[in-house]
């Protein structure tokens, strides 16, 4: 079979022709049909996050993916040969991604979450979801800003960002998007209501201008501390300044006037749960970005790969 894989930390991830990998106990076989990229593919293949999780080489990449059960281990009862899954595929240890023809991750990932895909949801909508649908819930949840609050999203138009804007709004709450003038349209087709253009204004002047009195919470999906630094003054005492990049530094977190937390993605399986009930009710939808072919994943991974719109989720297909 065909996957994007690494022989080691810090490698180049390529196309390789690899044996087909068989479940053990308690795991599943999937025929990948659909698999999306995240920020935390790369860190994998980086190395930087050796620490957390564990790894055997050849590694094949890949969190996110949607498939066809092919084969059950020993003792999985959970699912059957035939079904339909999707989730975010982070078992211990990980070898086998998403990025492949075949995968094999456990029936419960000790790291992820896996379910049975709704039978009206397309493989590539149900591959988009995971890992960005479920963070942009969770840091919502953790920031508990009331309904008519005002939330600003920094990076909106990125995967974690245009999931954040659509729940926000979903939830009654006022939002304020960063993002470029010519995908302001469709940020507002999201449920943003103000959009602040990158680049013509400071931030925080922007907000002082938008929102006088203060926002009740940001959340930052780029990474930049500079500038989560430069606008947590535009944070109302007691609202809320979370990122889901590790863009607060030590300060910030200490900051008791207002809440902070470098947010990692908590509650798995309740919150895949809760994405695919938001998306089959249509409060929610993946934005897609860009399709790619297994053999374009690599270039994808390295960013090569854009898009004339939002750029939402890179998404790959096996065939």
């Amino acid at each position: 079979m065909r996957g994007i894989g690494i022989e080691r930390f810090g490698q180049t991830p390529e196309l390789r022709n690899l044996p087909v990998p068989e479940p053990g106990p308690g795991q599943v076989q999937v025929a990948i049909e659909a698999a999306a990229v995240n920020p935390l593919d790369t860190a994998i293949a980086s190395g930087a996050l050796a620490a957390f999780g564990e790894y055997r080489f050849p590694l094949t990449l890949g969190m996110d993916g949607a498939g066809t059960v092919t084969a059950l281990g020993e003792g999985v009862t959970r699912f059957r040969v035939g079904e339909r899954v999707f989730g975010q595929f982070w078992g211990v240890p990980l070898q086998f991604g998403t990025f492949a023809e075949v995968c094999v991750v456990q029936a419960a990932p000790a790291l992820g979450a896996l379910a049975a895909v709704p039978d009206e949801m397309p493989s590539h909508v149900a591959a988009a979801l995971p890992t960005s649908g479920m963070t942009a819930l969770g840091a919502l949840d953790r920031m508990q800003v009331a309904e008519g609050g005002t939330l600003l999203v920094i990076g909106a138009t990125g995967g974690v960002g245009t999931f954040a804007v659509q729940a926000a709004a979903a939830r009654g709450l006022r939002v304020v998007a960063t993002a470029p003038a010519e995908l302001a349209g469709q940020m507002r087709g999201l449920g943003a209501g103000e959009i602040v253009t990158r680049g013509a204004e400071p931030l925080e002047r922007a907000l002082r201008r938008i929102v006088p009195r203060g926002v009740d919470a940001i959340l930052d999906v780029v990474g930049d501390p500079s500038l989560t630094s430069r606008v947590a003054g535009a944070v109302r005492d007691g609202g809320a300044l979370f990122s889901t990049a590790f863009g607060l530094d030590g300060r910030l977190l200490a900051d008791e006037r207002i809440r902070t937390a470098n947010y990692r993605l908590d509650r798995k399986p309740e919150r895949l749960a809760e994405l695919t009930e938001l998306v089959r009710a249509g409060a929610l939808r993946p934005v897609i970005g860009a399709e790619v072919s297994l053999a374009q994943t690599p270039r994808a991974l390295a960013g090569g790969v854009g898009s004339t719109g939002l750029r939402g989720k890179t998404v790959l297909r096996t065939s």
